[in-house]
């Protein structure tokens, strides 16, 4: 019987270099044979599937069924080993667009101008003052209607974005970086990072 909860509970961007590192030293404490690791990860699916729907109201089915083919179909440990991560990350990944839906006025015009600005140079501050609240009101209300903290919400925006840049333009990391609104590469290298459990490089290369 595995015990996944620990693990599935951080498969989100927010925790995904966690989730990797408690997926990667479950593996290291376990004696690997094709048998073992296919029973391990099926099992991982299933309840990481069944977690996101009970908590996240989320039916991910299809990717539960894509993920089940992949495992049945591979027989290399190595491979297998990598299809655990890229399952995991594919999991955090659907989270990444979900915002839960509020009726609140105040969280519908900070959503709206964050969505259409987060590219540039935007502060909690700045949102609060043109809403006429407190910075710490809007903060505490962010998170409770969104699930986010403000800070957590424009770094997915801008991940994704750098993604697409990266996948769909020529242009360097340096440029991507100051265009996604990062203060620097190396910012936009240590988020990427932290979101993706990949730097940009890494990703780049995967997508060729």
């Amino acid at each position: 019987m595995y015990n996944h909860l620990i693990l599935v509970t951080n498969i989100n961007p927010l925790n995904l270099s966690t989730a990797l590192k408690l997926y990667e030293e479950k593996i290291q404490k376990n004696i690997i044979t094709k048998n073992n690791i296919k029973n391990y990860l099926h099992n991982l699916n299933i309840f990481t599937y069944t977690y996101y729907l009970i908590t996240y109201n989320k039916n991910l089915e299809e990717l539960a069924k894509e993920n089940d083919h992949l495992l049945k179909n591979e027989d290399n440990i190595n491979i297998l080993i990598e299809l655990g991560k890229t399952m995991i990350k594919k999991y955090s990944d659907s989270l990444t667009s979900m915002v839960k839906i509020s009726k609140n006025s105040i969280i519908k015009k900070a959503l709206e101008f964050v969505n259409k600005n987060y590219y540039n140079k935007i502060t909690l501050k700045e949102i609060a003052n043109s809403l006429h609240v407190s910075k710490n009101y809007l903060c505490y209300l962010f998170k409770k209607k969104t699930g986010y903290r403000f800070c957590e919400y424009v770094n997915i925006l801008r991940i994704n974005r750098a993604k697409k840049l990266i996948v769909e333009s020529q242009k360097n990391f340096d440029y991507i970086s100051f265009d996604c609104g990062f203060a620097s590469q190396s910012h936009f290298s240590s988020t990427f990072k932290k979101y993706t459990g990949i730097t940009p490089s890494e990703y780049k290369n995967s997508k060729k």
